[in-house]
């Protein structure tokens, strides 16, 4: 069923799509929010456990990207609360790509001066950068130019 279709369903179908949605990225900005108290503490990158558990909610955030194409379209009489929740998704996207790049930076200054000091346990390789706003740069439609 394709979002533009008016029927009674489609908004809870809309919806379910966008709170799901909502939930990965949540916990992909918590996520990062972690990630980023570590470098900051412990100034050097962090371990495999953080990278997998990005890794895990990288892989939900591209399956549920499809369904996300669709309900990012308006549709004709789309209640007030379910373009609400669509604008609380994207405000969240916004923030976690924020959030990414201030990490991925830190994660350049620590990763920069571990090798230059003294030997330290090889760290888990950082990921690469701008993932998800790599994954949005895909769905989102790009910023109006001014």
């Amino acid at each position: 069923m394709l979002y533009n279709q008016h029927s009674p369903g489609l908004h809870a179908g809309m919806r379910e799509v966008l709170e799901r949605h909502q939930q990965i990225c949540d916990d992909l900005y918590h996520l990062a929010l972690e990630e980023n108290q570590f470098l900051q503490e412990k100034k050097r990158p962090y371990g495999a456990d953080l990278l997998d558990r990005r890794q895990a909610l990288l892989d939900q955030l591209t399956n549920n990207l499809e369904a996300l194409k669709l309900a990012l379209v308006p549709a004709q009489g789309e209640t007030k609360d379910l373009a609400d929740l669509r604008e609380k998704v994207r405000a969240r996207i916004l923030q976690i790509i924020h959030l990414d790049r201030e990490t991925e930076k830190l994660i350049l200054r620590y990763s920069l001066q571990n090798r230059g000091g003294a030997p330290t346990a090889s760290p888990a390789p950082a990921p690469p950068a701008g993932n998800v706003a790599r994954l949005y740069g895909k769905v989102l439609p790009p910023a109006p130019r001014r």
